[in-house]
């Protein structure tokens, strides 16, 4: 994935990334730990999921299969 940062630049409000994990609860942990907002959402049959942010305000999401 290549991320760049433009002058004017202004996070979108949807547009995201999906990111397919293993160990999603980790990963929560690991994102809060190191200051990062997390926001779980089960809003997503079949999957777990929750959203967070690189330090430029761009919306990540994280996801993993139930099993």
């Amino acid at each position: 994935m290549h991320l760049g940062v433009e002058t004017d630049f202004r996070p979108a409000r949807k547009a995201h990334p999906g990111i397919l994990v293993r160990d999603l609860d980790d990963w929560a942990r690991r994102l809060g730990e190191a200051g990062y907002p997390v926001a779980f959402d089960d809003d997503f049959p079949g999957m777990r999921r929750f959203y967070s942010e690189d330090p430029h305000g761009n919306r990540l999401e994280f996801l993993e299969p139930l099993p």
